[in-house]
């Protein structure tokens, strides 16, 4: 039986007025307006689909319990809009599916998640969500600094040299305890490699923190999202650097044979 699950977020959507969703290749988001009389924005990590229903009521049973916080966001437990959406996908694109060429990852990595306003809800799938607040609208703004959608900042890395090619360590000032907490949400960025190549120095490799079917894990993921390799828990740069030096001296080969 579907179920929707509450979840508790620090920024809490008004229950009198409407949402505004765009839906973009620019910044698709949730824009609304908060309790508090601020602004607030919901953005998705791998966003899958999405749509937005009239109503008042949840379509979905849930698990509020008297005495308990209200909540505005849910998971959606044994959903079959997210089965439905992994079918299609698999039948469609199968080992060539966009998000990290693993449709699989949709039954295991994935959640359909339900959006509560005062007389619509929003229903998405996504491999996460995150959410920011501001004293202005952030619609169409760029993401606030720490967002976890973008990139570590280099303005403090560490180097090492393999193949002759040196490579930028670049880690996460944040908490370990704050990484984990937020990894509840969407993935979080523990590290990301860049390669300094021809005078520029681009991420290639990133070590990411998630949950798996409710279990903390690290993956390294190449360029395009795909996974190289799993570690349950928080993995260290030890753990990941034997595949970073590997890529490192494939990249080395090729740009020999190219005379680099």
């Amino acid at each position: 039986m579907e179920l929707a699950k509450g979840i508790i977020i620090p920024v809490a959507a008004d229950f009198v007025l409407s949402p505004d969703v765009l839906y973009s290749d620019e910044l698709t988001g949730i824009y609304f307006q908060t309790e508090d009389e601020q602004y607030g924005r919901i953005t998705f990590e791998n966003l899958d689909a999405l749509k937005i229903c009239r109503g008042e009521n949840l379509p979905f049973p849930d698990d509020f319990e008297a005495g308990h916080e209200y909540p505005w966001v849910y998971k959606i437990e044994n959903s079959k809009w997210l089965k439905e959406r992994f079918d299609y996908e698999n039948g469609n694109y199968g080992s060539s599916y966009e998000f990290g060429c693993d449709v699989n990852e949709m039954l295991t990595d994935f959640s359909h998640y339900v959006f509560k306003f005062h007389d619509q809800f929003v229903e998405v799938i996504a491999r996460g969500f995150w959410f920011e607040q501001d004293k202005t609208s952030l619609f169409k703004r760029e993401l606030q600094v720490g967002h976890p959608f973008l990139s570590l900042p280099d303005s403090s890395v560490e180097k090492f040299v393999s193949h002759n090619l040196t490579c930028q360590v670049r880690a996460n000032s944040k908490p370990i305890e704050k990484l984990i907490s937020d990894a509840k949400f969407c993935s979080q960025k523990l590290i990301e490699f860049a390669l300094e190549l021809d005078g520029k120095a681009s991420v290639n490799n990133s070590l990411i923190l998630s949950y798996r079917n409710g279990e903390l894990i690290s993956s390294l993921r190449g360029y395009l999202g795909k996974e190289i390799i799993k570690f349950n828990g928080i993995a260290k740069l030890t753990d990941v650097k034997p595949y970073i030096e590997k890529y490192i001296g494939e990249v080395y080969e090729r740009r020999k044979g190219m005379g680099k």
